[in-house]
């Protein structure tokens, strides 16, 4: 019938499962294997080099933020130390002092401790006097060793020259928050006292205070 050179369906068929074989198990020609081995360290090296750039900025640089950030734990530790400090050389001039607690009331999540050793190492600097009561039990284990004869003349703890702080620092965070046309407005108040353990009277205190406007996010859509 018609003399044709074409292969019958079933030759065609084999013919195509062959090259299909042949693609699978094709090896990639060795350049492009080169190629991914080259450009692998340097796609790492770009993305750990992306991801750990840091930059410094200055603190007294600082922008504000709508959260409790470095301009208002700055501006809190400038003015606190700076009034303490000159009340206890002006007025008190004389005793120990010691922190008693920092109170966070507001809404935001504030570290209280950051704020209280900034001010403790300004006003230490400033060379108002501390004393720290907690290591008491401590101290008194090691003055106890002491008296045992296995602890050198030099360096062995004389009893009786524990300091008693005459006054405390207390203090506490607070705020006052309102809405309005899509703003937060937020008053945050820092005060801090100075408490006479001897008479229980609060002899020195300072406040600093903020009041930060922000958008409130999605409002009016």
């Amino acid at each position: 019938m018609g003399g044709g050179s074409s292969s019958p369906p079933s030759d065609r068929a084999g013919i195509l499962y062959s090259h299909i074989l042949s693609c699978q198990t094709h090896e990639p020609p060795p350049n492009s294997t080169k190629m991914r081995i080259l450009f692998l360290p340097l796609f790492l090296s770009y993305f750990y080099v992306s991801c750990s750039t840091v930059s410094y900025h200055k603190t007294d640089k600082a922008k504000p933020t709508k959260q409790w950030g470095v301009l208002e734990v700055k501006e809190t530790v400038r003015n606190m130390s700076h009034s303490l400090s000159t009340y206890y050389k002006t007025d008190l001039k004389t005793g120990y002092l010691e922190w008693k607690s920092l109170q966070n009331s507001t809404s935001e999540h504030i570290d209280t401790k950051l704020i209280t050793n900034e001010i403790l190492n300004q006003l230490t600097k400033d060379k108002v006097p501390f004393v720290d009561t907690s290591i008491r039990e401590e101290a008194t284990t090691e003055i106890a060793f002491g008296k045992t004869g296995m602890v050198s003349a030099d360096s062995r703890l004389s009893v009786g020259k524990f300091k008693s702080p005459s006054h405390k620092i207390k203090g506490e965070i607070n705020e006052v928050v309102n809405y309005e046309a899509g703003s937060r407005i937020q008053y945050i108040t820092v005060t801090l006292f100075l408490v006479s353990l001897e008479t229980n009277q609060i002899v020195w205190s300072e406040q600093t205070n903020f009041l930060k406007t922000s958008r409130v996010e999605g409002y009016g859509l």
